[in-house]
């Protein structure tokens, strides 16, 4: 009997520790799935982004951060203390322009690192969506799963990845979500380094764009899912970070005065209709992601009767915010995550209106995280309680792959400014703005290097400018330099008439309009107008006074009416303004020689010798006048 105790025993035991090794293996497995599943999703965000690397930058604001901005070709303390001190296209944002700035120092103005660092950006903040996920959703997985996955791949976000002048918008979501998460971790420590680093992450959030000023309310909001009663003590603890945002704050309203872009003026009335239109289109767009545009322009009955959809979207937000409240039988969780993508959309929603566009894509990268958390949620709910939660988790799956096979197609369209805009075109035929930076485009690729020896293509180039800007300027006479744009097409294909009547309107709306002035002096020189042309320069240096380019033109328009004195004096200032002007040393040193000044023709050709050692046509003119001088002295 006691033989048979012990063997019973001895079993038992082995159960016992049977059973006490299955239960951590289980956890185990499941945290290893868990890590697979979001190594997959970060895997399919990186085969529907990876193409960007090959995009072009824009000229849409990239030219502003990176291909004009020639600040961030230097990365000297003095470049430095600029950024911090400085505002760019309407922004304070010194650290995304630092970011430029060590871009640069690394591979000039080549577009693959662009590019690369935003995909990286985006896969770091597909990351901490999936850890803020779990800290606030810690029991199931899947929710995490979820927001990570649907934030990572969907099509409204593409435009905040694959458009490099966005880097602001990846750069401070990063910091932002690091400030969140370690609010979180605060939460739960009660450690004081862990609030000090959330408000230190909440700073350089600021430093990257200005819209991280909401993250208070955020904290707030945090408070309330995670049952944190809300105090006086408890809203004093955030008065740092209301005391950061503010600081940040009044530095962007500055920053929009500075640089404020044309606005649209909108009826109080019709702004009410507007702004409810956008917030359930946003909604909408976040759960069926079509015909998504680069740029959504304001509807061209403003001031009368709206399109009708405008009307209804008021009932819309009315039964949305209804069914919210309604949801609070059910828990926090709808209602969390509605408020964290009202408040964070609130300052781009055009209650105040800034620019001349009612909505844009990159405005929902943030936003939509509130929304997914409300799907990854409703899935851990309805999977509790279906008799088949793998069904339910086949539809998500499903959608995950349709969003990001939509993503994969919408990615193409932000290859270059022809894509981009020729999708806004499509969508919006009477958009100014896209016609303008599709001829911008193909003027830039009209002169490039590349179409050097190619007259046909860069001929065809210049006709499509032309029609573009043709076509802007039928759409709105009044386009901000539409009618000097068209100019530019037009003297490049040698229309010098139209192009000065264009240069014309230009100058009659923007009388301090320098480049107009230039402009129509070259299309008057070709012309014949010499006379002309020498005013219109006159003018230009009237206003920029150093303007190596006015002198030098100038200079060569004196050259056709004979005034060989008057060019050359033309010539010394461009060349002095620009030791380095090979061009001024060429036509000055022609001058000199027609007038038999073979000293000063000599020393030209010198200068330019030097400053092009491997000029074998000047070298043997130099010979030649060599020649002339010795016989002269025989």
């Amino acid at each position: 009997m006691g033989s048979k105790d012990k063997n019973i025993k001895s079993k038992t035991r082995q159960g016992t520790i049977n059973k006490s090794t299955a239960k951590p293996q289980g956890k185990k497995n499941d945290k290893n799935l868990m890590w697979y599943a979001l190594g997959v999703i970060l895997l399919t965000t990186l085969v529907v982004y990876f193409k960007a690397i090959r995009f072009d930058l824009l000229i849409w604001d990239d030219n502003l951060y990176i291909n004009e901005n020639e600040h961030i070709k230097g990365l000297g303390w003095e470049n430095i203390k600029l950024f911090f001190t400085s505002f760019y296209a309407g922004n304070y944002q010194p650290l995304t322009i630092l970011m430029y700035t060590i871009e640069y120092k690394l591979v000039g103005l080549g577009p693959k690192l662009y590019h690369f660092n935003n995909i990286l950006l985006h896969l770091f903040n597909t990351v901490l969506v999936f850890v803020l996920a779990k800290k606030l959703a810690p029991k199931n997985s899947y929710v995490a799963l979820i927001t990570a996955a649907f934030f990572a791949i969907h099509p409204m976000h593409i435009e905040s990845v694959a458009w490099v002048a966005e880097r602001k918008d990846v750069l401070y979501t990063f910091f932002f979500l690091l400030s969140l998460i370690f609010y979180l971790a605060y939460l739960q420590s009660k450690k004081l380094t862990a609030i000090i680093l959330a408000g230190l992450f909440f700073i350089f959030s600021c430093m990257s764009k200005s819209a991280a000023v909401i993250l208070p309310l955020v904290l707030i909001l945090l408070d309330y899912y995670m049952n944190r009663k809300i105090t006086w003590k408890t809203l004093l603890e955030k008065l740092p970070f209301l005391l950061i945002s503010l600081v940040f704050g009044l530095v962007a309203l500055q920053s929009q005065k500075q640089a404020m872009p044309v606005t649209q003026t909108i009826p109080i009335l019709d702004r009410l209709f507007i702004v409810s239109d956008s917030f359930i289109t946003y909604l909408v767009k976040a759960f069926v992601p079509v015909r998504l545009s680069a740029f959504y322009p304001y509807p061209a009955e403003l001031g009368g009767t709206l399109p009708f959809y405008y009307y209804v979207s008021l009932v819309f937000v009315i039964l949305v915010l209804a069914f919210v409240w309604y949801s609070r039988r059910w828990g926090k969780d709808v209602i969390f995550g509605f408020l964290f993508f009202v408040i964070t959309i609130a300052l781009v929603l055009q209650i105040i209106t800034v620019g001349n566009a009612t909505m844009a894509d990159r405005y929902t990268y943030v936003p939509f995280i509130g929304i997914f958390f409300i799907i990854g949620k409703l899935y851990e709910n309805l999977a509790s309680k279906a008799k088949n939660a793998n069904t339910l988790l086949i539809i998500l799956v499903i959608g995950f792959l349709i969003f990001a096979g939509a993503s994969f197609a919408r990615m193409s369209k932000w290859r270059n400014d022809e894509t981009l805009f020729t999708d806004v075109i499509g969508k919006f035929p009477k958009n100014p703005l896209a016609y303008n930076n599709r001829g911008c485009y193909y003027l830039k690729i009209a002169q490039a290097d590349s179409l050097a020896d190619n007259n046909l293509k860069k001929d065809m180039y210049f006709k499509k400018s032309f029609q573009d800007f043709d076509n802007l300027v039928k759409v709105d006479d009044d386009y901000f330099h539409g009618h000097y744009n068209r100019g530019l097409s037009r003297y490049f294909l040698k229309d010098y008439a139209n192009a000065i009547k264009d240069y014309s309107i230009e100058i009659q709306n923007n009388p301090r309009d320098t480049d107009a002035y230039f402009d129509r002096g070259n299309a008057k020189k070709e012309s014949g107008d010499y006379a002309g042309a020498i005013q219109d320069f006159d003018k230009v240096l009237e206003m920029k006074p150093r303007s190596e380019s006015a002198y030098f033109n100038r200079g060569n328009a004196k050259k056709e009416i004979n005034d060989y004195a008057g060019a050359i004096q033309d010539y010394d200032k461009a060349i002095e303004l620009n030791p380095k002007l090979i061009k001024a040393y060429n036509n000055r040193s022609l001058l000199k020689c027609l007038l038999k000044d073979y000293a000063g023709t000599i020393a030209d050709y010198d200068k330019l010798i030097e400053l092009n050692p491997n000029d074998s046509t000047t070298i043997k003119n130099r010979e030649i006048i060599r020649k002339l001088m010795e016989q002269e002295k025989k």
